[in-house]
């Protein structure tokens, strides 16, 4: 796998290969790499091997798509995964995702004649549905909800009174769509504003990730592939050693977005790696501290 991937990264980089697999009299031999040639003897498929990773979120996934990708590339992991979305973002190697800057879950699902307004800003919007069918995800990565609190002409309506049912119907379409796939659900952060003496006064989004801890536990005791990943708790055990957020209070600065970076690289171990023996645990453990 890790040889297939340096060959795969290779021929990004030489633009001009003509494969001379195709054994036409126009082949340019004299553009032929070492790397074309290797990858033209590798079995049948094994050269699209890598993990399909979907990044699903808002404006706290688009901001954290730069840190986790870098710090993915330094682990082991790092060549074993493709980056899967249908947009693109940023400058770095790989850039597709889902993250939807300003997205309510409510307006990810876009349950069928709910009649949720979308956002002003979005040429093609989609939905969860259109997104795992285009992209064909192995592992989703999700943290929304943050969105669903706030309102606005252009944003579209607060849709908190039914963020559970939202967050569980984005869960289901992507393990109806994608039965096999391993899906991890974070738990809403925090709002900076809401916490007092260092708990969550929110009483919302405390019943949506209790939800949403409860769901993953049950679907993981039917046989799902799905895991929770609490970072909400995460986010205020760390605040304890200083403050992570940017000044708005919703979203985080850079050591924050390291931080959050961090904990979806111990879902990513939990997940792809699991345990020696037997399925990995649903609940995948977090730290309060940067590593």
């Amino acid at each position: 796998m890790a040889i297939q991937n340096q060959i795969r990264r290779l021929l990004s980089i030489e633009k001009s290969i003509e494969c001379f697999c195709s054994k036409t009299a126009h082949a340019r031999w004299g553009n032929v790499s070492l790397a074309a040639i290797l990858l033209c003897f590798l079995p049948v498929g094994t050269a699209t091997a890598a993990t399909k990773v979907m990044s699903l979120g808002d404006s706290l996934c688009a901001n954290n798509i730069a840190v986790l990708r870098s710090l993915v590339a330094q682990t082991k992991l790092g060549s074993t995964i493709d980056w899967v979305g249908t947009k693109k973002d940023g400058a770095y190697t790989d850039p597709d995702n889902e993250c939807h800057g300003g997205w309510s879950a409510a307006q990810v699902l876009q349950q069928p004649k709910s009649n949720i307004r979308l956002p002003q800003w979005e040429g093609k919007p989609g939905s969860i549905r259109d997104w795992v069918q285009a992209t064909k995800p192995d592992v989703v990565l999700i943290m929304l909800g943050t969105n669903d609190f706030f309102a606005s002409d252009v944003r579209g309506d607060n849709t908190s009174e039914f963020l559970t049912k939202s967050l569980q119907g984005i869960i289901d379409d992507i393990l109806l769509l994608r039965p096999n796939a391993r899906v991890v659900v974070a738990s809403i952060p925090p709002f900076k504003w809401e916490i007092q003496k260092g708990v969550d006064t929110s009483q919302t989004k405390t019943k949506a990730n209790a939800f949403l801890k409860q769901r993953v536990l049950q679907l993981s005791a039917r046989g799902k592939r799905i895991f929770f990943l609490d970072m909400h708790a995460a986010v205020l055990a760390r605040l304890k050693q200083g403050d992570i957020f940017s000044d708005d209070g919703l979203h985080f600065n850079d050591e924050g977005n390291k931080f959050i970076a961090q904990q979806w690289i111990r879902a990513l171990f939990a997940v792809l790696q699991g345990r020696p023996k037997g399925r990995p645990k649903p609940i995948v453990p977090t730290t309060s501290k940067n590593y």
